[in-house]
């Protein structure tokens, strides 16, 4: 993880059949990302405040709802501000649901930040990677679920395109972790590239929707702890194949 030191923050399941409390590791400073992907903030303290009920309240209903059920009069409804106020800091539901995921992103980014941690690149790294991003998936997984509808919507709200570029700093970190192996003579050129960092990202968004997202409870620490071994085996399996790092 560097030289950064370490906390360790404590959340709560949204679940209402099975709360419980997720101990998670991470770094005090985020990783950098693109924050214009995700809006531009308020010029005033009053209208600060107004967006953030707005995002508050919008993070309420999607959890609730779901992203195509949500309206924009619930979402105004439930911050208590009036929908011109709302048109104020939001083109459409797209937009409001992009301020709302900017923490999640954002905690998975830092979730995985020690991918690129140098003398972190044996099994045991890859699968305590992947299992800090399970266990962060599971924090805010409700929103996860919402995300994955809303990229299928093609409501208009360009949604789909914006999310398709927060995935892509994901897929850069993880090329940049394999162009460094790489040239250090560590991996194949095969084993390199955009295409297989966004396989690798791709399995591992599948099995964190399917076996996270979509249940109607959330995991329990220990098969968060299965989960993030088994995928952490076969990164490292397709990265390092028979060589031994």
């Amino acid at each position: 993880m560097g030289a950064t030191a370490a906390s360790t923050r404590l959340h709560v399941t949204t679940d209402a059949t099975d709360s419980r409390i997720l101990a998670e590791t991470s770094t005090d400073d985020a990783p950098a990302y693109d924050a214009s992907l995700f809006g531009s903030g308020a010029s005033t303290v009053r209208g600060a405040r107004t967006r953030e009920k707005l995002v508050a309240a919008a993070a309420t209903c999607f959890s609730e709802y779901g992203y195509t059920r949500t309206r924009i009069c619930d979402i105004v409804g439930n911050a208590g501000v009036s929908q011109g106020s709302f048109y104020r800091h939001f083109a459409n539901k797209g937009e409001v649901l992009l301020a709302v995921i900017e923490p999640c992103v954002r905690d998975l980014l830092s979730s995985t930040r020690r991918l690129n941690a140098t003398g972190m690149d044996d099994r045991e790294a890859l699968v305590q990677t992947t299992t800090a991003y399970f266990t962060t998936y599971a924090q805010h997984r409700h929103l996860m679920r919402v995300t994955r509808e809303a990229s299928s919507a093609q409501d208009g709200s360009g949604f789909a395109e914006r999310w398709l570029r927060i995935r892509a700093e994901f897929t850069a970190r993880t090329t940049r972790w394999l162009t460094r192996l790489r040239d250090e003579g560590r991996i194949d050129a095969s084993r390199s590239g955009d295409l297989v960092a966004d396989a690798l990202g791709a399995m591992t968004d599948q099995v964190a929707y399917t076996h996270i997202g979509l249940p109607a409870s959330a995991p329990r620490v220990e098969e968060l702890h299965q989960l993030g071994r088994v995928v952490g085996e076969l990164w490292f399996q397709s990265v390092y194949g028979t060589r031994t790092p």
